[in-house]
C-alpha cells in the first residue's frame, strides 16, 4: 500500500518534474537561438556596410579620376624634381640646401602642403577600418 502511494505520487511529480526541464531546456534553446541570429544580423550589416563603404570608395575613385585633369601630373612632376636632382652630382647641394631652408618654413605650411598632397591622391586614411583582424 505504501508503496502504491509512492508511485503515484512521484510518478505524478517525475511527470511535473520532466516537463518543467523540457520546457526550460527549450527556452535555453530558444535564448541561444535568438543570441545567434542577432549575431547573424550583426555580421550581415557589418558586412553591407563594408560592401557600401566599398562601393562609395569606387564612386569617389572614378570621380576623382574624372576631374583630376593635369594638376595630379603637375604634382607628381614637381614632388619628383627633387628626388632626381638628388642623384646627379652638381645638383645635390641645391637640393639639400632646398630642403634646409624648407625645414624654416612654418609648420602650419608644411601641414598645407602635406594635407593637399594627402587630397590630391585621394589618401582617405579615415574611411578605412584600422581595427586589428582575428
Amino acid at each position: 500500500m505504501w508503496q502504491t502511494i509512492m508511485t503515484k505520487l512521484l510518478g505524478s511529480f517525475s511527470e511535473t518534474a520532466a516537463q518543467v526541464y523540457i520546457e526550460k531546456k527549450k527556452l535555453e534553446h530558444e535564448r541561444d537561438m535568438e543570441k545567434l541570429r542577432g549575431k547573424i544580423a550583426y555580421e550581415a550589416a557589418k558586412t553591407e556596410r563594408a560592401i557600401r563603404s566599398e562601393g562609395l570608395d569606387h564612386e569617389w575613385e572614378l570621380e576623382s579620376i574624372r576631374n583630376s585633369g593635369w594638376k595630379d601630373e603637375w604634382v607628381l612632376i614637381l614632388l619628383s624634381i627633387p628626388l632626381v636632382l638628388v642623384f646627379i652630382p652638381w645638383t645635390q647641394d641645391t637640393v639639400l640646401t632646398g630642403f634646409q631652408t624648407l625645414e624654416q618654413t612654418p609648420e602650419w605650411y608644411r601641414w598645407i602642403v602635406m594635407v593637399i598632397f594627402l587630397a590630391i591622391y585621394g589618401v582617405r586614411l579615415w574611411r578605412r577600418d584600422v581595427t586589428p583582424k582575428s
